[in-house]
């Protein structure tokens, strides 16, 4: 005996529904209505779909047929001798729960890959740049960034001779550029170039404090800081490079980038290793230590004045932090030297002249 099923019959584009009484027979489908019969063949059914509750949906044209007995898929695939009418999707096998897997699945390891893999490659990536091709890319970034600034050549000269005289050693020669900028900034630029803006000096009261910054910038750069920094910042851009070994390719990648060195943040681990290795580099001149946690303290407490807030302290995380880890290695570190040689001193005095 022929079973027989109830469903609905839809049709768009009208919007119209009614309920049917369906029959199989072999090859076919006839759909009872109250007025009328339709026989419906394989051949016209130009979708099927066997839902996760186990009704089937199947459309002819602009009509559908929606029949809400689990025991329908299984007697239509033999009465049109078809294992394969239903391909369900992956999404409909895995449920929603298995979306979500699937989802978490594919969005964690790429966040793990954005904390840990990709600051890695950059990394990485940058310990392949070699001085002299480091010493190319910053020389570029340097031109670039001078150019839109106004050089005082007079403190840039008196700064220049004040830091030959720290005589701070270094893998880089260290050339020094002081512009004209309202902002309280200073930063260093791969292979060599330290850039100071003037109001950071005027905010300065002592000779230490100059070496402070100095010191600090120059480990920047010494330590290879910048081109770290910066890689990290471009480690979507460069992620592809990386995959294929393309590490010659890379500096045109980051000579694009140049801009971003007035505002480029390190990560606290590289301002940490930074204000180390200065405060040893004060050490070893004879320079008192205090001149960088007391040049901090000047810089944190400007926020709010005239010349507004310090671009440094926006991009030189935890101030208050670094002045505490200052301190507290000066601490650990003794240190004699309670001013700075008299060379150092004259030239500080016609600085503050200018």
């Amino acid at each position: 005996m022929t079973k027989q099923f109830t469903g609905s019959l839809h049709r768009q584009p009208e919007k119209t529904q009614r309920p049917v009484n369906v029959r199989l027979e072999p090859g076919a489908i006839v759909i009872l209505g109250e007025y009328d019969t339709q026989r419906w063949l394989a051949s016209d059914l130009s979708s099927s779909r066997l839902v996760s509750d186990g009704s089937v949906i199947l459309q002819n044209g602009p009509q559908f047929l929606d029949v809400r007995d689990p025991a329908f898929a299984e007697a239509l695939e033999q009465a049109l001798g078809t294992k394969r009418l239903f391909r369900r999707s992956f999404f409909d096998k895995i449920g929603l729960a298995g979306c979500l897997l699937s989802i978490l699945l594919v969005v964690l390891p790429l966040v793990a890959g954005y904390i840990w893999l990709l600051p890695f490659l950059a990394d990485k990536a940058a310990k392949k740049v070699s001085p002299e091709m480091e010493k190319e890319i910053g020389e570029n970034w340097y031109k670039s960034l001078t150019a839109d600034y106004t050089i005082d050549t007079a403190r840039t000269r008196l700064v220049q001779q004040f830091y030959a005289a720290l005589d701070f050693e270094g893998e880089f020669p260290i050339q020094i550029t002081v512009v004209q900028e309202p902002v309280v900034n200073a930063f260093a630029v791969p292979g060599g170039h330290i850039v100071v803006f003037d109001s950071i000096i005027r905010l300065m009261d002592a000779p230490e404090q100059l070496a402070g910054l100095l010191a600090h910038e120059a480990s920047h750069v010494q330590l290879h800081h910048s081109t770290r920094a910066i890689f990290r910042d471009l480690a979507n851009s460069l992620f592809f490079s990386l995959l294929v070994g393309d590490y010659g390719g890379m500096s045109g990648v980051i000579a694009q980038h140049g801009g971003q060195l007035a505002g480029l943040s390190y990560s606290r681990n590289l301002e940490q290793e930074a204000d180390e290795h200065g405060l040893a580099l004060m050490g070893q001149s004879h320079i008192p230590l205090r001149g960088m946690p007391d040049l901090f303290k000047k810089m944190n407490a400007s926020v709010g004045e005239d010349s507004g807030p310090p671009t440094f302290l926006s991009t030189h995380p935890a101030m208050k932090e670094r002045i505490e880890a200052a301190e507290k290695w000066i601490a650990a570190h003794p240190h004699s030297a309670d001013s700075v040689p008299a060379d150092l001193g004259a030239l500080w005095s016609a600085l503050r002249a200018l």
